[in-house]
């Protein structure tokens, strides 16, 4: 889950680390953790509960578990794949693993994410345009789901016949950005007048919210024009495989949730797979405020509200997201951490035969 960059090649360039906002927004995002865990979650149901309902899980349910932290862990590099195929699944492994590693264990790591994104590709022989189309795209198919996501959960459930109390004006705001992002992506793509056009209208709401936090604004029609530049051939040749791609990739990890209220007895008798994904998908939309990193706590806390919304009792709704934080997120920052120490230690390699 990366943030989005706008124009990749532009934020490597212009954006710097800066230690204190760094510092500052890492306290608050711990804080917030703490917060959720160890006082709001025990409102629901204390870890003694949660846990016992995991004691109970037949080892069947063990191995379906991690058939789909696998699944998951094993479809996410396709998006890379799908944006440049001459990549081998091996090294779009390795991009991608290390970049969700980046973005989701610092607070507003999307940027550093994809700083090391290019450097792996660059390792692997990708030029610095198709890199930058490739993030771009990955970035702006992202975004699209997330916030398109809640709406479509929305509107099943409506189409089920339940009330949408609570959730519609989430899915109303989300739809409409959605609608506006996907003209705006189709006007910008078509010539680099568009893409100068689009940036030209978001350049003064972009200026009244940088003023805001007493930030220089970004120059948004040059990154509209650089985003035109770079993924202008990429989109139009490759939308479908991108689309797909992403869709998988960003589904995964619920499909590792339905899994977790499966094994604990909450879906289909309590849940349906209509409410899973609409508690899914409104509680991801909080990964994209990067508040804390991975969404920890924030999410965590929207997801067991919503589960338990939905008529999942509190043990299971706790219990059910600790199983999913542990089968998903988890495993796959651990794999991140291999990816990232193995490509450092082919670049040191490769560099010390270079050397010799």
């Amino acid at each position: 889950m990366n943030d989005l960059p706008g124009s990749a090649e532009s934020s490597l360039e212009d954006k710097r680390p800066n230690a204190k906002r760094a510092i500052i927004t890492a306290v608050i995002g711990l804080i917030i953790m703490v917060a959720v865990f160890a006082f709001l979650l025990p409102q629901f149901a204390n870890y003694g509960q949660a846990f016992a309902q995991l004691e109970r899980l037949n080892w069947w349910w063990l191995l379906a578990l991690l058939a789909s932290s696998l699944l998951n862990i094993f479809i996410y590099p396709f998006t890379v794949m799908a944006a440049l195929p001459y990549v081998r699944y091996r090294q779009a492994f390795v991009q991608r693993q290390a970049g969700f590693l980046i973005s989701n264990i610092l607070p507003g790591g999307g940027a550093f994410a994809v700083g090391t994104q290019y450097t792996i590709l660059a390792r692997y022989g990708v030029n610095r345009g198709a890199a930058a189309a490739a993030v771009s795209a990955d970035a702006v198919w992202t975004y699209l789901m997330t916030l398109g996501t809640p709406a479509i959960a929305v509107i099943l459930i409506v189409l089920e016949g339940r009330s949408t109390a609570g959730f519609l004006t989430v899915a109303v705001l989300g739809f409409l950005a959605v609608v506006f992002s996907v003209i705006a992506l189709t006007v910008a793509l078509r010539s680099e007048e568009g893409a100068a056009r689009i940036g030209g209208l978001l350049q003064r709401p972009a200026d009244r919210v940088f003023r805001l936090i007493r930030k220089s604004p970004p120059d948004v029609v040059k990154i509209a024009i650089n985003f035109y530049g770079n993924a202008h051939d990429l989109v139009t040749q490759r939308w479908r495989q991108l689309t797909v791609t992403n869709i998988a990739a960003q589904l995964t990890p619920f499909v590792v949730l339905v899994v977790t209220l499966l094994a604990l007895g909450a879906f289909p008798q309590k849940i349906t797979i209509v409410e899973i994904f609409a508690a899914y998908s409104i509680a991801i939309l909080l990964v994209s405020f990067p508040i804390t990193p991975g969404g920890l706590g924030t999410v965590d806390a929207a997801l067991v509200a919503l589960l338990v919304a939905f008529g999942v009792d509190n043990a299971t709704a706790v219990a059910a997201d600790l199983v999913w934080r542990l089968v998903w997120f988890l495993p796959q920052l651990l794999v991140g951490a291999g990816s990232l120490a193995w490509f450092s230690f082919q670049r040191r390699r490769s560099r010390h035969s270079a050397g010799d």
